[in-house]
């Protein structure tokens, strides 16, 4: 067999680390290609050529694996990979998703068992992503954090750029539409749309999350300012609240149409629009996972 690792030096990947994960792992293959990603771009480019691989392994954070996804959605599925994720980011967000210890030679560990377990991948518009798409507050606060303060604090540096961020927010005006038809049309302060089951390394405690399901949560709220606070506080963060300004439903597949253009976030990675297409597309990538008696 052969693997690919693509690691990611500037998501915290040392030699030693890169070192230990792949002698943890080599006994596995004939062949082991590494290859370290230097720019952006690179972790998707080098994942569209991987085809020639059996495993593809991923060192780095959700920005590392977001590219790779992107990468392998332009692959036949056939001529995909088995992905084995180590996480080296700050949050890593879908590697606790799928239930990876976050410590790299443990998640490399589970390689070795062999246990693969297939993915959603949502596509919006012409990008894909695996984790979520935030609009609104989860965005903003995205792109407002620091990046000294994200390397020092990690996800509590994500918990305070989203309380500063309660200050300037704006409700704005969104229409969802499912197959047509209307599901809501008016103003809101943020727009969750999840594959995963986490942000920011905090759990979204949505019941019904599942990352193989064929369905994507919608979460909206036209909550603002301190209730906002309060009620996020009393969940400790999370998305499923009991109020009735917020909204909590599953799609596969949905268009949101804004009344001006909005900062985007889809796993991490920011674009502008006022249109987005979202669908699922089931069980597209397959990912190595902790057997159910090791969870």
């Amino acid at each position: 067999m052969k693997a690919l690792v693509i690691s990611n030096p500037s998501s915290g990947t040392s030699e030693t680390m890169l070192g230990e994960v792949v002698a943890t792992v080599e006994s596995l293959y004939d062949e082991i290609h590494i290859q370290k990603t230097l720019a952006e771009g690179d972790a998707a480019r080098l994942a569209q050529a991987s085809k020639s691989y059996d495993h593809l392994l991923v060192i780095g954070g959700d920005g590392t694996l977001h590219e790779v996804v992107n990468g392998l959605m332009h692959l036949a599925k056939d001529e995909r990979p088995s992905i084995g994720l180590i996480p080296g980011g700050t949050c890593n967000d879908f590697a606790r998703a799928l239930g990876l210890p976050v410590e790299p030679i443990e998640a490399a560990r589970i390689i070795k068992m062999n246990h693969t377990e297939s993915v959603d991948v949502m596509r919006i518009n012409e990008r894909f992503g695996l984790n979520f798409v935030g609009v609104g507050l989860i965005a903003d606060a995205s792109r407002q954090i620091d990046p000294i303060q994200k390397e020092t604090l990690g996800s509590i540096g994500y918990f305070l750029a989203t309380i500063r961020q309660f200050r300037e927010l704006d409700p704005f005006n969104v229409r969802i539409e499912r197959d047509g038809d209307i599901v809501h049309d008016g103003a809101v302060s943020f727009l969750y749309i999840g594959n995963g089951a986490y942000l920011g390394t905090v759990p979204t405690k949505l019941p019904t999350q599942s990352f193989n399901d064929g369905l994507v949560e919608v979460v909206h709220s036209s909550a603002i300012g301190f209730p906002m606070i309060r009620q996020l506080l009393a969940q400790q963060l999370g998305l499923e609240q009991s109020s009735d300004e917020w909204v909590h439903l599953q799609m596969s597949d949905l268009t949101i149409r804004l009344e001006e253009p909005q900062l985007i976030d889809v796993d991490g990675e920011h674009f502008t629009t006022d249109e987005l297409h979202i669908d699922v597309l089931p069980n597209e990538l397959a990912f190595f996972v902790p057997t159910h008696e090791t969870v």
